[in-house]
């Protein structure tokens, strides 16, 4: 079964404190937690919470993940044409926190592992309801308006400046040009652009629209979820499909352990 929050409606008349304190809601997280785990006071979480501050640009990846959301919802309250948090089993957080720290060519095939354990042990043990692996070619018609053209291709291994720097030079645009779309100075954009100072939340869709950049390669440098699992996109949701399907605690204790044993793993290897 999918998780139980609700799903990413628009949300583009709430502060970003609004959307941080709909999320905490929804998962049932403290400002405390949130705060330990973004590695600033909770204080500052609250304040956020209260729209008295904003996130910086370099925790908006943490909150995400901790907050089991996704980007660009949280930065402009916009729901996607096709929402990948809104399908995902409960549990899958705590899988996509554990390899985020893998090489991008890696993160695909340790999900194709957990999940053909999972389908495989859960088709022995409980025969009458098997599920399939990866089932894609099986003579039924796809429902395939989910799938989106990447706009560009993977680059994590670049910093949020070079990202820049890189749509800037495509797009043969000056420093002025720039800071005239998003209202601040030229000396401001020069600061973005050699990574000594990173945008403000209230820029980022700005600076998106001038550069013509998807917001979350922007600033993660991935699309989205499959892209930076380095997944097909009917690959993935396939493999959703059929990890929704299993009854929501079997789901949460695979995914949880799982993720247990594979943050063992890297520790040992350190």
């Amino acid at each position: 079964m999918k998780n139980n929050n609700p799903p990413h409606f628009s949300t583009e008349h709430l502060q970003i404190g609004d959307r941080i304190k709909l999320r905490i809601k929804y998962i049932n997280c403290s400002q405390y937690e949130l705060a330990r785990y973004c590695n600033v006071t909770v204080r500052t979480v609250y304040n956020w919470c209260e729209n008295k501050s904003t996130p910086e640009l370099k925790v908006i990846t943490l909150l995400c993940f901790k907050l089991q959301s996704h980007i660009s919802w949280l930065i402009t309250g916009r729901a996607d044409r096709h929402q990948w948090v809104d399908e995902f089993p409960e549990g899958f957080f705590y899988f996509l926190n554990a390899i985020k720290e893998m090489p991008v060519e890696s993160r695909g095939n340790a999900l194709r592992s957990v999940f053909d354990m999972v389908v495989n042990l859960y088709t022995q043990v409980n025969s009458r309801n098997s599920l399939s692996i990866r089932n894609i070619d099986n003579g039924v018609p796809l429902d395939l308006s989910y799938l989106q053209v990447y706009e560009h291709e993977i680059q994590e291994e670049l910093t949020f400046c070079e990202r820049l720097k890189l749509q800037k030079r495509h797009f043969n645009l000056s420093n002025n040009a720039i800071a005239v779309a998003c209202n601040v100075s030229d000396k401001t954009v020069y600061n973005w652009s050699i990574g000594r100072y990173l945008p403000s939340l209230e820029s980022l869709p700005l600076l998106c629209k001038v550069l013509n950049a998807n917001l979350t390669w922007l600033v993660t440098g991935a699309c989205d979820v499959p892209q930076w699992l380095n997944v097909e996109q009917i690959e993935f949701k396939d493999m959703l499909n059929q990890l929704n399907k299993l009854p929501v605690r079997i789901a949460r204790q695979v995914l949880r352990l799982t993720s247990i044993i594979i943050e063992e793993i890297q520790d040992a290897a350190i």
